[in-house]
């Protein structure tokens, strides 16, 4: 008797285990969540917002007045937050953070047919991850591309004899259109999701070449449909050619140059691929954790075909994402987000629990080991000491705790605020410095159509470059913008600044068009701001 009450409560230990850990790291999350209410923006996302505000407010578009590398599907998203929620901190919060629940909603839904417990791991590890990186990865566009990613996922059905219409196969098309119109890399994952589907249809649909074709043609078309409009709508606004432009003449130069900014040859930026590819970023603990995962799951599925199927396609996907960072050729932390999607939700599968009763002692604690992995995986790679320690900090805080870079976008905001006149206009000689939010926050227009230089200083023995000097003199000296902030190097904030072969510190002729035209009306830490003669007696 007393053999059987042992076995019956040590039987119980890993699905308890595994729902108190559940437990606590949700409540982590969840405070995590109401904790960054107070975050406010960073980094890449005030630039895109800005170019939004100059979309709505000033009727600019991008491409033909300014000059930026991102898809048109981007301008868009944040043109319509921007439209709908306004472009302050606390819309940027509420907008990230209803993205974020109907992500892990979506993620949740498909995660289900591995089992209620594993679905909630995965929502609850990939949150986690995701607020790890901080603010600077709120709204961050290999993040929104994710979205339309898990939405597609939901065509996957959860039985093996569901009816399989071929208006999924539109449905995923349509949506990985969307998602390339923010990042064209994030579709490495469509024919991945269309042969999973396929296999489905074919389990209640006769094969053949002309079904192959007609869903092929069906998906083909719907992925087409958003980036059709997308092109139309450059065409209208007359930015279809200077987008071309773009993607073919200077995105080539842009591409040489590494996530450090350095410039390499060709044979050299091969090997800086290479090596780079396979350090997984800082998703190294949560990858390894993920295969170990597909494995449990897949010695434990008792030949069920739609999870044999579901676990292949999420395997490839993992497998798929992390090599699209290469691609980017960056390595930037968010060129990483759908590779840590797809890591973070295939973790969960580590409580993927057989059914079959195990007797002995090793077949015990081999059924509780793949538990123990995750939690150690996710203690190493949020940290989870310096995570709590960062909740801690931010219950405590309030928005000013999170100021964008050290306070420097406030004082520019406010400065400008207290300055500029109907028809001023400011340009920005920086990229993330700061000072482009501190103008979204002024309401400051743009004079040209640069909102950085570091354009200016890489590939500069070329035609293209030497043009894009050429025009930014040009427009200086027709606008004649009232303030110039330059931000430099600080020893707290590091100014991107290309370096390698064919790039340079030097631009002459901006340099003698600011010393004849513009006086230092104002100096903060790591930044200046300049003032044209004429608009000096009314500062």
């Amino acid at each position: 008797m007393n053999k059987k009450l042992n076995k019956i409560s040590f039987d119980k230990i890993p699905p308890i285990f595994q729902s108190v850990l559940l437990i606590l790291f949700a409540v982590i999350f969840l405070l995590k969540a109401y904790s960054t209410l107070d975050w406010r923006m960073e980094h890449d996302t005030p630039l895109l917002h800005y170019a939004a505000f100059l979309m709505d407010k000033y009727h600019l578009f991008p491409y033909r007045d300014i000059f930026e590398t991102s898809m048109p599907g981007t301008f868009f998203f944040h043109y319509i937050i921007g439209k709908l929620f306004g472009y302050s901190d606390a819309a940027f919060r509420y907008v990230d953070l209803l993205l974020l629940g109907t992500l892990l909603t979506a993620t949740y839904i498909f995660m289900k047919r591995f089992g209620g417990l594993v679905a909630s791991w995965a929502v609850i590890l990939f949150g986690l991850v995701y607020f790890s990186f901080g603010q600077t990865m709120s709204l961050q566009r290999d993040y929104i591309g994710i979205i339309p990613i898990a939405l597609a996922m939901l065509a996957i059905p959860s039985k093996i004899d569901s009816p399989v219409r071929r208006t999924r196969f539109a449905y995923i098309g349509l949506l990985f259109g969307l998602s390339v119109l923010i990042k064209p890399h994030l579709g490495i994952a469509l024919p991945i999701l269309f042969v999973t589907l396929l296999s489905f249809r074919w389990h209640s649909h006769k094969k053949s070449k002309l079904d192959f074709f007609v869903c092929s043609v069906t998906s083909g078309v719907s992925f087409l449909i958003p980036v059709i409009i997308a092109l139309v709508w450059l065409g209208i606004n007359s930015a279809l050619t200077p987008f071309i432009d773009i993607i073919f003449n200077y995105l080539p130069l842009h591409n040489l140059m590494t996530g450090d900014y350095e410039a390499l040859s060709e044979h050299d930026h091969i090997l800086y691929l290479i090596e780079k590819t396979f350090m997984f970023g800082s998703i190294g603990a949560i990858f390894l954790c993920s295969l170990i995962a597909y494995y449990h799951a897949a010695t434990n599925a008792d030949e069920d075909k739609v999870i044999s199927i579901s676990l292949t396609f999420l395997l490839l996907c993992t497998l798929s994402y992390a090599f699209y960072p290469t691609v980017a050729g960056k390595f930037w932390e968010y060129h990483y987000m759908p590779f840590a999607y797809f890591c973070s939700i295939s973790a969960g599968l580590c409580i993927f629990n057989d059914k079959q009763t195990v007797s002995s002692l090793l077949g015990r604690f081999r059924r509780l080991l793949p538990t123990l992995i995750l939690f150690v995986a996710m203690t190493i790679q949020l940290p989870l000491f310096n995570y709590l320690s960062y909740l801690v900090y931010d219950l405590r805080s309030g928005p000013q705790a999170h100021a964008p870079k050290y306070g420097r976008v406030d004082e520019i905001a406010n400065w400008l605020k207290s300055r500029l006149r109907p028809g001023d206009t400011v340009q920005p000689l920086d990229w993330t410095g700061g000072s482009i939010h501190g103008m979204l926050l002024a309401g400051a227009k743009l004079p040209t159509q640069f909102m950085y230089d570091y354009h200016f200083y890489h590939n500069v023995s070329t035609p293209y470059i030497q043009g894009l000097r050429k025009l930014f003199i040009s427009q200086l000296r027709n606008k004649s913008p009232r303030f110039i902030i330059k931000v430099d190097n600080t020893y707290f904030l590091r100014k991107p600044w290309v370096s390698g072969i064919d790039t340079t510190r030097e631009f002459p002729e901006l340099h003698k068009f600011i010393d004849d035209n513009y006086l230092i009306v104002f100096k903060g830490k790591g930044y200046q701001i300049y003032e044209l003669f004429n608009g000096m007696s009314n500062r």
